[in-house]
């Protein structure tokens, strides 16, 4: 973990792998191939946060759902999204809503080499930017994914607006 940091190098995790593609229990079909002491050690989003490296968070999309507040929900609570009664996989690593949101936003910039025009609201960057119907950082994990989006503005321009705006 500590080398992540130290050699300033990228972890790109999507917590819809470790949400909706294995078992807490480990006895999903990966978990068993890999065994439960390698199972046990993926996605450690926290121990990689705390460690210094810089997380990005991404969907890896076409394999799983790419919808940004799906990506971010399951980087908090760690369930599967199909049945969140379901035990978190590895809930220690979730990250704060705060966490999640930088991951998908400043992180995410910051990997495309973009951090001085995209990922933030500011002066010379890009008016890339969505608005949601609540705070994300308030909004439960669980009702993330539902949260009615606004409007989208991507360099500038509208490319959504809802009828209620």
């Amino acid at each position: 973990m500590r080398r992540f940091a130290r050699l300033g190098v990228i972890a790109s995790m999507q917590p819809t792998h470790c949400c909706d593609y294995t078992r807490a229990d480990h006895t999903d079909n990966w978990s068993r191939r890999l065994g439960e002491e390698r199972a046990s050690r993926a996605w450690r989003c926290r121990d990689l946060w705390d460690s210094g490296a810089r997380v990005v968070l991404g969907s890896d999309w076409p394999i799983a759902p790419f919808p940004p507040l799906g990506v971010m929900a399951g980087a908090r609570h760690r369930r599967p999204s199909r049945d969140l009664s379901l035990p978190p996989h590895g809930p220690e690593q979730a990250l704060t809503a705060l966490e999640a949101l930088q991951g998908m936003t400043v992180n995410a910039a910051y990997a495309a080499g973009e951090e001085h025009e995209a990922g933030r609201l500011a002066v010379g960057h890009r008016a890339d930017l969505t608005v949601l119907a609540d705070d994300p950082l308030t909004t439960a994990a669980t009702d993330l994914p539902d949260l009615p989006v606004l409007l989208t503005v991507l360099d500038g321009r509208p490319t959504h607006r809802d009828a209620s705006l």
